[in-house]
């Protein structure tokens, strides 16, 4: 009890210390509150909301730091903080950040950066194992408070009617696609994919391929969609990859198929066929004929793709070469 009782006066001391005019001061702190957390001492923040709260709250405010120093500490000591937050704190955190991703006042790299690192810590289910109550617990904070916002769009927190908060995915008229939101999506796929569900898979996925679709999409962003979907696809049923290749025809077949939106499709054909080639494999006579008459049309040289002999299917698949 009374180890206990130290720490919450340090952790009440390092946190007034955040408000401190001088920077090297709140950088200290943020320094010393990362030991306090990865002190055993510290699990009692599992069990005590309004201290968990306070505590996540005054890194928040740390993360709107004008010095980067302070903000890459608060952001590190996220890690630590989160596995010691009872789940009601943990949405609360989760929720207040991908209100951030859409700030306009902000740079919104730092919100969506914490949001990978809390999943990235949070525990996740093992794949030769029956997933924990821990991995299950932090598992419903993401699928209750982040995917949801990563899709978009939903009724505001104001709750002004007609009021709605745009997706994290979806395109900001004045930024484009982010990227970083796109991360945070492999991020969720990569640790709790295999607790998703057919539902939340499918909706991810819908979201990515709507920006893969959209001809104004760069280079980079298009590129991390492409990613995404390759981390979400390892996670699909035969099913729903099934229905993924017939959206695809279904694109390739469009009489408004544009040049950059055919490359872009060629490319997430080449995704899948190296990601899963075991589920592409049976698709090939289908996707196959469309990669070849989009190289024919226009040639070799003018295309960003070169043709591999993919070892698993033994066939050929596109490749982009950005």
């Amino acid at each position: 009890m009374g180890d206990r009782h130290a720490v919450q006066q340090s952790l009440n001391g390092l946190l007034s210390k955040l408000d401190d005019a001088d920077p090297d001061m709140r950088y200290m702190s943020l320094n010393d509150l990362y030991g306090v957390l990865n002190n055993p001492n510290s699990v009692y923040l599992a069990h005590d909301q309004f201290s968990a709260t306070k505590l996540a709250e005054g890194l928040l405010k740390a993360l709107d730091d004008q010095h980067g120093d302070v903000q890459n500490q608060a952001l590190k000591c996220l890690g630590p903080l989160v596995v010691r937050l009872p789940l009601e704190s943990l949405r609360m955190l989760l929720d207040k950040l991908t209100i951030l991703t859409t700030s306009q006042t902000i740079d919104t790299s730092v919100p969506n950066t914490a949001l990978r690192v809390i999943v990235t810590a949070l525990p996740r289910p093992q794949s030769t194992q029956a997933p924990s109550s821990e991995a299950t617990t932090a598992y419903s904070a993401v699928s209750q408070v982040l995917i949801p916002r990563l899709i978009g769009p939903m009724p505001s927190p104001s709750r002004r009617r007609g009021s709605v908060t745009k997706g994290m995915l979806g395109k900001d008229p004045t930024k484009g696609f982010s990227s970083d939101a796109i991360d945070v999506v492999i991020q969720v796929a990569s640790c709790f994919g295999t607790l998703l569900s057919e539902e939340e898979l499918t909706a991810l996925e819908k979201a990515v391929m709507s920006i893969i679709d959209n001809d104004t999409a760069g280079t980079v962003v298009t590129k991390r969609a492409l990613a995404a979907i390759s981390a979400l696809v390892l996670h699909f049923s035969d099913s729903q990859f099934a229905t993924l290749v017939s959206e695809l025809v279904e694109r390739f077949n469009s009489p408004q198929l544009s040049t950059v939106h055919r490359r872009h499709l060629v490319a997430a054909v080449g995704s899948l066929a190296r990601t899963v080639p075991a589920k592409f494999g049976p698709h090939l006579p289908i996707l196959a004929p469309f990669i070849f008459s989009a190289v024919g049309e226009e040639g070799l040289e003018v295309w960003p793709y070169h043709i591999l002999l993919h070892p698993h299917l033994t066939c050929a698949v596109a490749e982009p070469i950005w």
